[in-house]
């Protein structure tokens, strides 16, 4: 007898030590397959604390947030194995998961807590053990469960059998009818029978049933991807109200070849603000659902100008990919981490606005790595990056809004309605004339005149008509600004002079000025900001023609002579006739004479000072004098003429192209 109570104080003694380092030897294991688990995240709840008063009806806070996870299991039963094991992955991944424990519960005032978490959680994670059914707790968790589930469709259950037959579950036998003999001596028949209804149905659910020899943390990771793929398919982008995108998201799609098993990458292109980005997230909204993992990266092309771009952009995709945050020394790193983890799930990348810097080998690797089956959507002004990416890379250029489409668009940020009312429906067509169909300037318009009176619209509107918006012109801008020096100046002269002339004749200038056409007209084409059409005439938005118009304004908002290149009659008849040329004057046009019962206005004084001039549009009969000493830098003449007048003379020294036109009705 004295053994026996000698024995039992020993083991009374050695318990809590061997608790202690079953808990250590557990978390080590855990660490190593959660790959570095935020260990601080929570803290084991200790053994004894089970033992607090059932009676208490203390209401416990839950913790912050809404949840993502609700798992229900009875704590004695599985807690320090794959319940602890599978939280901490989920932990890790940052998916919200609420976590309760029956036997540690305060009593009756915390239910409704739980009901609420339930109802906030989108999935929910069951662990059936030997005594789960003893719990009433876990059985009311798990009818309130199976109803929220039934209203709503998005949810699942994922059910874990843990040392437990699922028919022992599914028809409460063995353990699960000798728990319901108890619980009949205490409730009533109706709450018997929902509880039973509820482990019929999870019972037989598809899930995970863990036997002695399984490997718990491999049985765990496999739920934590399930879960994460749920997620990640409800995880949609914010966009603006969808107008006019259909048909652009349809053509996406049939272009991704989604039932095809081949690698596919789809480059969408053009000017900045025609909506690449939104058709991007609408697209990626529609189909992410397709795929294991999916990652949208916005302004790729900001990311990759910060130091240590193409780490912070690995990192990024990694961390939606694998929903964890790497360590990455560097690029290699980075690649490795993709080629070996990120290419066994079947993936959608998304990347935003991508220029010259980004290099696909040299970011994510080899394409051929990933999974058969996933898809890239890459969006760019420039469609030369595209295009090298890949031979197999299909493109699709957005084009500008229909006038319908652009008026709906407009009034949704103005009226924030579909139409405009009467008394703005004039100036509302007006405006949205103006902004030919690029949806930037719709919106960016129509938020600024949001419940502005009359005047102020009429205002804007003439303002449109000389001066583009200035957040327009900034994000217009990014394009030009990456432009070699050669290229702005071709890009300027088109702006200001030739759309819709033919490419040929302003080339031999260009070229005898050093400003290379060929290669940088083939530049201005990639990125988007010229177009040719009819296989010779140049093309062009009018927002970028009025955005290269504005950056030649804004060389001196004061003094149009100061600035490089004069389109207006008005301002280029002031700087001849009043005699104020300068040296910065690159270009001018004068179509209309000023009287045209006065010809010969301009005489070779007006011509002083126009060192740099190297394009002149201009009509004979304003010229009335011999410029052969004057403007020496002239390469371009442009000459409209009476069949009787008389040509004026130039210089012919650098002239390497003119161009006579004769005027109508002589």
């Amino acid at each position: 007898m004295d053994y026996m109570k000698w024995a039992v104080t020993v083991i009374g003694l050695l318990l809590p030590l061997l608790i202690i380092l079953y808990k250590l030897w557990l978390g080590r294991r855990i660490s190593n397959r959660a790959n570095n688990v935020d260990n601080a995240s929570r803290t084991l709840d200790s053994i004894a604390s089970a033992s607090g008063s059932a009676d208490s009806d203390t209401l416990l806070p839950l913790p912050f947030g809404e949840y993502e996870v609700f798992m229900n299991f009875r704590g004695p039963d599985t807690r320090y194995q794959i319940t602890d094991i599978l939280f901490r992955f989920l932990v890790n991944l940052k998916i919200r998961t609420f976590k309760d424990d029956d036997e540690l519960r305060k009593g009756e005032g915390i239910w409704p807590n739980l009901v609420e978490a339930i109802e906030q959680s989108k999935i929910y994670v069951t662990i059936f053990s030997e005594n789960y059914a003893y719990s009433k707790w876990c059985l009311k968790e798990l009818a309130v469960i199976v109803e929220h589930q039934e209203r709503n469709q998005g949810c699942i259950i994922l059910p874990i059998f843990y040392m437990v037959d699922p028919r022992d579950v599914r028809h409460q036998s063995g353990p699960y009818l000798r728990a319901f003999r108890q619980h009949e001596n205490f409730f009533d028949e109706e709450t018997i029978r929902i509880w039973k209804a509820a482990l019929n149905k999870v019972g037989a659910l598809k899930g995970w049933h863990v036997k002695s020899n399984d490997e718990q943390g491999a049985i765990a990771d496999l739920v934590t991807g399930i879960v994460w793929s749920h997620l990640s398919k409800n995880n949609f982008l914010e966009t603006d109200k969808l107008i006019g995108m259909d048909d652009h998201i349809e053509v996406v799609k049939e272009r991704l070849a989604l039932d095809s098993p081949c690698m596919t990458i789809v480059g969408i292109h053009g000017i900045g603000g025609i909506g690449k980005t939104t058709i991007a997230k609408a697209v990626y909204n529609k189909v992410s659902p397709q795929f294991d993992r999916c990652s949208f990266v916005e302004d790729v092309r900001e990311m990759l100008q910060q130091r240590d771009g193409i780490i912070i952009l690995q990192k990024h995709i990694i961390s939606d990919i694998l929903r964890s945050d790497e360590s990455i020394a560097n690029a290699s790193e980075g690649i490795g981490i993709i080629r070996d983890r990120i290419s066994r799930f079947k993936s959608l990348i998304v990347l935003d606005d991508v220029d010259e810097k980004f290099e696909f080998d040299e970011i994510l690797g080899n394409i051929k790595s990933f999974l058969l089956g996933s898809r890239f959507i890459i969006t760019s002004r420039n469609v030369r990056v595209l295009s090298t990416l890949t031979d197999d890379c299909k493109l699709y250029r957005v084009r500008e809004m229909s006038h319908h489409h652009s008026l709906q668009l407009f009034c949704n940020h103005a009226f924030k309605r579909d139409s405009p009312p009467s008394n703005f429906e004039t100036l509302s067509k007006d405006i949205v004339y103006v902004a030919a169909g690029l949806p930037l300037t719709l919106k960016v318009v129509g938020s600024l005149l949001f419940q502005e009176e009359e005047a102020i619209w009429k205002d804007k509107l003439r303002q449109l008509k000389e001066i583009p918006e200035e957040k327009v012109v900034e994000r217009l801008k990014i394009n030009y600004d990456t432009l070699n020096e050669e290229a702005k100046q071709i890009f300027l002269d088109i702006a200001c002079f030739f759309i819709g002339e033919d490419k040929e004749l302003p080339s031999y200038m260009w070229s005898d000025c050093g400003l290379f056409p060929i290669t940088n007209i083939n530049i201005l084409i990639q990125r988007s900001v010229i177009e040719i059409v009819k296989t010779h005439l140049f093309q062009m938005h009018d927002q970028l023609r009025d955005m290269g118009r504005e950056i030649v304004r804004q060389e001196d908002i004061r003094h149009p002579c100061k600035r490089s290149r004069i389109w207006s009659n008005e301002k280029a008849l002031d700087i001849l006739l009043n005699k104020k040329g300068t040296n910065r004057v690159k270009g001018i046009r004068i179509h209309d004479d000023r009287d045209k019962k006065k010809p010969g206005d301009i005489s070779k004084e007006c011509f002083m000072n126009f060192l740099e001039l190297r394009y002149l549009d201009i009509k004979a009969r304003m010229l009335n004098d011999d410029f052969s000493n004057y403007v020496p830098g002239l390469r371009s003449l442009r000459v409209s003429f009476k069949y009787s007048g008389r040509m004026p003379n130039f210089s012919v020294d650098n002239l390497v192209i003119v161009e006579l036109f004769r005027l109508r009705g002589t």
